[in-house]
């Protein structure tokens, strides 16, 4: 369709992440190179409770495939801590798939019954307080792993979708890359639906910052 320069596909189950998704995501220039993809556990144990459907080595498989054949990709992903049944041991496994998969962001969720799953007629029996100690670990883990992975782009020169102006700073503009890094920018007008080269001076955990190339 003229007119649209990116097509962003955000999220994916692991399992419907098949050659013809990443043959697509590799060869159609407007399709942005992110992939959301909740590994939700690093523990086959409590994969196979949660009926996931796959195992940690097939989805660190599916990260490699993508990485190979999509250059430059960035992949996302979410955690749960805490499901019924998790163990110290099945906690220290998630943290260690995370170090290893290296996301460019996460979001972890403590557990908590729902109506109607499965899960909801287990014992929920990891404390509470485990359960937020577990989080803020993995939140802590993430937001290492975010501040090195954004540090490296310091420097470069990204195109940037603008957004509109930053929600807490009306002189600065918000924007996108191609791999959905969020980039602030300095600008007097408002900017949006322009795309941008940005000149990357800055990084944090949640976003980049720089100015007009």
């Amino acid at each position: 369709v003229d007119g649209i320069r990116r097509i962003r596909f955000i999220t994916s189950h692991p399992s419907f992440v098949r050659p013809s998704l990443i043959e697509a995501m590799r060869d159609l220039p407007k399709v942005c190179k992110y992939l959301h993809i909740p590994a939700q556990s690093g523990s086959n144990r409590i994969l196979k409770a949660m009926r996931r459907g796959y195992t940690v080595e097939r989805y660190l498989e599916i990260c490699d495939t993508l990485r190979s054949e999509v250059p430059g990709i960035e992949i996302a992903s979410d955690f749960i801590v805490g499901f019924p049944g998790e163990t110290a041991e099945d906690f220290d496994t998630t943290v260690a798939l995370m170090e290893k998969a290296r996301f460019q962001n996460a979001f972890v969720f403590k557990y908590s019954p729902r109506p109607g799953t499965d899960a909801a007629a287990l014992e929920d029996d990891v404390p509470e307080e485990e359960k937020k100690r577990r989080n803020q670990m993995l939140l802590d883990t993430q937001e290492r792993i975010s501040t090195e992975k954004n540090r490296l782009r310091v420097g470069q020169e990204l195109e940037v979708l603008v957004e509109g102006p930053s929600k807490r700073d009306a002189t600065r503009q918000t924007g996108r890359t191609d791999t959905h890094q969020l980039v602030h920018f300095e600008a007097e007008r408002d900017l949006r639906g322009r795309f941008l080269p940005i000149r990357i001076s800055g990084a944090s955990a949640v976003a980049l910052s720089g100015a007009l190339a």
